[in-house]
């Protein structure tokens, strides 16, 4: 069992993230290398340092692109440079993650300003090796009170902050990511911002938009390849960049949003049948398994 796993896992990343097939106009098929992420959280930004060792070795293993990892202020310059480095010396590129449902309030601007503030100090004082490579938000303004209550005010100043991170990701010279829910596309904004879809307006704002399509199938009307259509869609016609999340936590209340119960083996084959739909999309830009800690201890 345990050697059907691993090859499971192999195939899933050989065909996923580095090749893929085109079919020649003499109808030969010929294998060719494309550039997909596969990305990870790392929330308890302590483990740098408790476990960074078994921490970089889990990532190298699974062959990781990309870490979200939290920004905690109380842990010291020396401690980000030793992990960013290391990891930077495995091709793994680490971004700085921030954010939270206060966000969207009339106080979010000081809160992302802390955010930004620190970052930029640190990267004037850390080498290249050990430099963030992006910044990357999760906000998820649908947990405040305001998204019920004034509904259009909290959009706004959501937007704000996705506004503000992009303008000053750049002037950083950081790639610019964004968490969003895929039932984003059912949302609606009119505001200060004009009129329209909020998940078209964060997609187009975003530099990658992960889509969390926490489900634990891959098809099906409630599956991740159609929950993602229209995003996918889109980002394709604009020419943006999306990356498809999935869940490996615990949610004991609805297990469906997680591949917990299921394992790894499941969750790579699920992920292939999305592969087989999206692979080939201009705007596919990887996965994303929240997250780390889940992971590591999910089943095979």
């Amino acid at each position: 069992m345990k050697n059907v796993t691993v090859a499971v896992g192999i195939l899933f990343f050989v065909l996923v993230f580095f090749m893929e097939s085109i079919i020649l106009p003499e109808g030969k098929v010929e294998a060719v290398e494309v550039d997909r992420s596969l990305a990870t959280w790392l929330w308890d930004t302590k483990q740098i340092e408790t476990q960074p060792y078994e921490v970089l070795q889990f990532l190298e293993e699974k062959q990781v692109t990309d870490v979200y990892l939290q920004i905690n202020r109380s842990i010291a310059n020396p401690s980000y440079h030793t992990f960013i480095e290391n990891a930077s010396m495995k091709g793994i590129n680490v971004h700085a993650l921030d954010g939270a449902p206060n966000w969207a309030t009339s106080k979010g601007e000081i809160y992302q300003d802390r955010l930004f503030t620190w970052l930029k100090d640190y990267q004037m004082n850390a080498t290249l090796a050990q430099q963030f490579k992006g910044v990357h938000l999760d906000i998820e303004p649908y947990h405040h009170s305001g998204w019920t209550n004034n509904y259009q005010r909290t959009v706004a100043f959501y937007q704000d902050r996705l506004s503000n991170g992009k303008e000053r990701a750049d002037n950083l010279r950081l790639s610019f990511g964004v968490d969003t829910p895929f039932w984003f596309d059912e949302q609606s904004y009119n505001n200060r911002y004009g009129i329209g879809n909020l998940s078209e307006w964060v997609i187009q704002k975003a530099d990658v938009t992960t889509l969390m399509a926490y489900r634990d199938r891959a098809d099906g009307g409630n599956g991740i390849i159609a929950l993602v259509g229209r995003e996918m869609t889109f980002a394709e016609q604009i020419g943006k960049r999306v990356s498809i999340a999935v869940e490996t936590g615990q949610i004991s209340e609805v297990p469906y949003l997680s591949f917990y119960e299921e394992g790894s083996a499941i969750m790579d084959q699920e992920l292939l049948k999305v592969s087989a739909t999206y692979g080939t999309s201009p705007a596919m830009n990887g996965y994303a398994i929240h997250y780390i800690d889940s992971w590591m201890t999910l089943k095979p």
